[in-house]
């Protein structure tokens, strides 16, 4: 009986529908305008049964806003522009980011499509979503740019 008590003491929400409001109210990231957060509703239900599920999910967005301003500056500073970027929470430790960027502007400063490069990063937690782009910088600019000349045609 000690045990059935313990687990329900652990719990705060006793459906997903309900988790899933309480998060995207106190959420920064859940509300962000220059990527989208989609977490799956296997996790939701996950994360009502199992405290540890709840705080990995939790300990994640709250780091996902920082995250993100970090992908940003990162992109930037190789020479490319975010165009959009959405991270899938799928299941525990399962965290997937697509990340779509361009590394050239048009004369009117619009974005093309032609050099608009899509990646996707698989991490276990958001912390490994730098570590990643940190180590794959290079998929953001040409390889003669980020050698630090400029080929010639």
């Amino acid at each position: 009986m000690l045990k059935e008590e313990k687990k329900e003491e652990g719990v705060r929400y006793k459906n997903p529908a309900e988790y899933e409001k309480y998060i995207r109210r106190t959420y920064d990231c859940m509300k962000a305008d220059t990527y989208q957060v989609e977490i799956s509703e296997r996790l939701y239900y996950r994360a009502t049964k199992d405290k540890k599920i709840e705080q990995w999910l939790e300990d994640n967005l709250n780091q996902l806003s920082y995250c993100m301003e970090t992908l940003n500056s990162i992109v930037t500073v190789t020479g490319g522009c975010l165009v959009h970027c959405i991270c899938h929470m799928i299941n525990y430790n399962n965290i997937s980011t697509e990340i779509f960027a361009s590394d050239k502007l048009s004369e009117l400063g619009q974005l093309c499509e032609a050099h608009t490069c899509h990646s996707v990063i698989r991490t276990t937690n958001v912390y490994e979503i730098e570590e990643q782009l940190h180590y794959n910088s290079i998929f953001w600019t040409s390889e003669a740019e980020s050698a630090g000349f400029k080929a010639k045609a």
